[in-house]
């Protein structure tokens, strides 16, 4: 059984000589108090009511002020009571404090994107600090998670537009911004309810993108052309088959990969996601064990491709800024394999991850399955890939009339 009363805690006397409102709750016989942020001298404090007395200078604002804060515990100990979960002390307290605690977008943006820069996510610690530099040049104070509502997002969207912002940038800026409202809502700074992205529909930003897929033909294509080995197009040209025949892996994991992450049999490939965290495990195709072996043959430390010197590159931003500029490089590296090998040239190593989606999809396998190769959290990811495909198979299909 647990109980909530406000209280004036006079075990405790603040330097102006007033003691602290304070929050008393009560569980299976253990105490624990927590601050209202406020105070009152023990002379203009009601103990039958536990109220300051009316006249108190700030009767008003503290009576307010002490309901409000009641409410939200009370609230608080009903939510836990109605889960039937059991919950320490502590645990009250800390999401006492996250859900009362005012903290505004900015300050919000700043915390995730110091964590995951600690984290060694430094990709997405940029896109945190790459959000608020966009917003400050909307409104450089920000404004508090209360403020972020329809008809803000709807204004935030028009001067994006006025600036000539293109749609596929605004909408991760957007999806960014709405990942960041949720995490607020999970951390208790927004209370739960209705979201300002339930009527703003970030899918409308979805601009119509250029094919970016090669068929099965093309990469075979692109894999004959001949290049001297230890050269870097030898290695652009590997990095790209390795991700098409190893489910589409981007580029960083590729990048990422060390000896440690092939089995002791060499048959098997096992890793963490960057991107995700999940974790793969796929049994080698034949072309990906041939790469395998060339740099097994020629190995230099314990990444397999030739980007990471652990011996530079041993910081979190460091291997970030690495990786980025090698997949610049790599791309280009790509435009030049592509016009070697007689196909389209606007080929990245994006493109390995479309194809190998596009691939299998012509080849009749399920979009279910290729969700799950391709570590999608839903079938609804995967079809971004297949779309485009899927509408040039219905063309095709008309041209019959003709």
């Amino acid at each position: 059984m647990s109980s909530i009363k406000t209280l004036l805690y006079t075990s405790k006397v603040l330097k102006n000589g007033e003691h602290p409102i304070m929050i008393r709750l009560i569980k299976d016989r253990k105490t624990k108090y927590i601050s209202v942020g406020h105070s009152c001298h023990s002379t203009l404090w009601d103990f039958k009511k536990e109220l300051p007395k009316r006249k108190h200078p700030n009767f008003h604002e503290l009576e307010v002020n002490i309901e409000l804060k009641q409410k939200e515990a009370k609230s608080l100990l009903f939510g836990f009571e109605n889960e039937q979960k059991d919950f320490s002390l502590d645990e009250f307290k800390n999401k006492y404090k996250a859900q009362t605690q005012h903290i505004s977008v900015f300050e919000y943006l700043d915390k995730l994107a110091d964590d995951l820069a600690k984290a060694g996510r430094i990709g997405y610690s940029n896109s945190h600090k790459d959000l608020k530099r966009i917003l400050s040049r909307y409104q450089a104070n920000g404004f508090a998670f209360s403020d972020l509502n329809h008809s803000l997002l709807r204004k935030i969207e028009q001067f994006f537009r006025v600036r000539g912002m293109k749609e596929n940038a605004m909408g991760v800026y957007f999806r960014t911004l709405r990942a960041v409202y949720n995490k607020a809502v999970a951390d208790g700074h927004v209370k739960k309810g209705e979201s300002p992205f339930d009527n703003f529909k970030v899918s409308k930003f979805q601009a119509k993108t250029k094919k970016r897929a090669i068929t099965k033909d093309a990469v075979q294509q692109l894999g004959q052309v001949e290049v001297k080995e230890g050269l870097r197009l030898y290695d652009s040209k590997n990095a790209f088959l390795f991700s098409f025949y190893c489910s589409g892996m981007n580029f960083v994991d590729v990048a990422m990969l060390t000896w440690d992450n092939i089995s002791a049999d060499g048959e098997r490939l096992h890793y963490e996601r960057e991107k995700t965290g999940d974790i793969f495990d796929l049994k080698l195709l034949q072309p990906a064990l041939d790469i395998l072996a060339y740099y097994s043959k020629n190995r230099t430390g314990k990444h397999i491709f030739p980007y990471l010197n652990e011996q530079v590159y041993n910081t979190p931003a460091k291997i970030h800024e690495r990786i980025q500029d090698r997949r610049k490089v790599t791309n280009k590296d790509l435009k030049k394999l592509a016009i070697m090998a007689g196909i389209d040239p606007a080929v990245t190593t994006y493109t390995a991850r479309h194809s190998f989606a596009t691939v299998l999809k012509r080849s009749g396998v399920a979009t279910g399955k290729i969700s799950e190769l391709m570590g999608h959290e839903s079938e609804k990811t995967t079809q971004v890939y297949l779309d485009s495909f899927e509408k040039e198979d219905l063309h095709e299909a008309m041209l019959n009339l003709l």
